[in-house]
């Protein structure tokens, strides 16, 4: 048979077409074998009802698929078709519709919010949209104030949101730090609707979702009959539970779109085309934040910004009660990996990350290896913290304030199930440690008689607990 292939090449690469198709064919079911494996194999590890994931490469399909139930108590499977909540992944769409009133001339991504939407407290006067786009306004998080998530199912007014947060003064002057902040995407949400005249939901659905042909893409509504909606569950460290819900009065702009692989799909296409956007205006929504002292946040519009290994990566992730979602795209290496789950510990990043290691490698993450301890101390101390999460006696005090306020009362006894899951503890070891600002963070492999996890703390300069993260091995 004639090789189409080029003279030119080596000699060992001057092989048949037959067999290089062949070949292509035996790699992709190889890794369509892996790919079922892994994920498989997390679904167990986290206890995850189902999942639907795509990956698209050089900007063809090559996997779109549901694992698992998309209802248990139905015994419904999940499918490409499964409606899922995107949580925090919303918040792309939201930024994107903010540089189409851009590029419709109906705003500037500096102007000051307080412009924008009237009445708002006198501390936000000079924040700008651009800082609400990267987390750098310093508007405090209102999903971080006392006992917000006791209220998740509470239908709250645009007006009632604001003011869980409106007397609190800014975390950091504007600008100057990063943090995450869900308010800054609900202000946005207003932001739209002001300047459009048309409500958030409405406003998305024309100018981005009907263009793209995403037919099942729309804003939450609990009410709404809507064909092939997934169930969302919770693990709590025993049984899997079907989770609360949350008002999708709540997440609104930074958290309120449902959608499914199909849909993400279409969306994926057109973030590798001007459909929406302009090639140059999406490169500025991936293009990292700077501070005011020249640092960089990791954080574009909508879209984390990070490079690995030489390899760039945009990426969001999203968890609402009973959902867990992510997307990565790889864009010099032309692999984008979707994954939306209907359990708010599938920790979908991580599968995502998982996923597109098996198409890039190089990305995938190191075995964590045990370093030097220089501060055994504090390695004594937050051993015993563990001990004290299991046994219901941690103390309020042990943490900052804003800390106080976010992991009391739920979120603290959501640690007490996880730690009391993995059984009496067998070793704790130091794998990573920096210091980061002003904060240092030291992150544990926790090995117990049931089973394992990597539990990270972001420790302020006098001790006390800023954060806590939990990732199950």
């Amino acid at each position: 048979m004639m090789s189409l292939l080029p003279s030119y090449l080596p000699e060992r690469m001057k092989l048949p077409l037959v067999t290089l198709v062949v070949l292509a064919v035996a790699a992709s079911a190889a890794r369509a074998q892996s790919i079922d494996e892994f994920v498989n194999q997390q679904m167990a590890q986290r206890h995850i009802p189902g999942l639907a994931v795509a990956v698209i490469r050089d900007g063809k399909v090559v996997v779109a698929k549901g694992f698992g139930k998309a209802n248990v108590e139905l015994d419904v499977p999940a499918t490409e078709n499964t409606v899922f909540q995107l949580a925090s992944v919303t918040k792309q769409f939201t930024a994107t519709a903010i540089l189409l009133l851009v590029q419709d001339g109906k705003l500037a991504l500096d102007d000051k919010v307080s412009a924008r939407v009237p009445n708002l407290p006198a501390a936000w006067a000079n924040v700008t949209i651009r800082q609400l786009l990267t987390h750098t306004s310093g508007v405090k998080n209102y999903t971080e104030t006392k006992d917000f998530g006791k209220r998740s199912r509470y239908d709250f007014t645009q007006d009632e949101m604001l003011k869980l947060v409106a007397d609190a003064p800014l975390d950091f002057p504007s600008g100057s730090k990063f943090n995450y902040s869900n308010t800054g995407y609900f202000l946005l949400g207003l932001v739209i609707e002001k300047a459009s005249g048309k409500l958030y939901g409405e406003f998305v659905q024309q100018r981005i979702f009907q263009p793209l042909g995403m037919t099942a893409t729309r804003f939450n509504d609990i009410h709404a009959i809507v064909k092939n909606r997934a169930a969302g569950y919770s693990w709590d460290g025993k049984v899997l539970q079907n989770a609360d819900f949350a008002s999708p009065t709540q997440p609104f702009s930074a958290g309120g779109l449902i959608s499914t692989i199909t849909d993400m799909i279409k969306w994926d296409a057109a973030l590798n085309s001007d459909k929406i956007l302009p090639k140059a205006v999406l490169e500025s929504m991936w293009t990292a934040t700077k501070l005011t002292d020249g640092s960089e946040t990791g954080y574009g519009f909508g879209w984390g910004v990070q490079t690995k290994k030489g390899h760039r990566v945009i990426s969001h992730s999203g968890g609402i009660d009973g959902f867990s979602t992510d997307i990565q795209r790889l864009v010099d290496d032309q692999v984008t990996v979707i994954v939306l789950a209907n359990s708010d510990t599938a920790q979908a990043e991580r599968i995502s990350q998982g996923i597109a290691a098996i198409y890039v490698p190089a990305v995938a993450e190191e075995p964590k290896v045990a370093i030097e301890d220089k501060s055994p101390e504090v390695t004594a101390k937050l051993r015993a913290f563990l001990d004290r999460a299991v046994a219901g006696t941690v103390d309020r005090e042990e943490f900052t304030a804003p800390a106080q306020t976010f992991f009391f009362p739920d979120r603290i006894l959501q640690l007490k199930e996880f730690v009391g899951s993995l059984g009496a503890i067998r070793s704790f070891e130091l794998i990573e440690e920096e210091v980061r600002g002003e904060n240092r963070r030291r992150r544990y492999r926790v090995t117990g008689a049931s089973g394992a996890a990597l539990i990270g703390w972001v420790l302020a300069p006098d001790g006390k607990i800023v954060g806590i993260g939990i990732n199950p091995e």
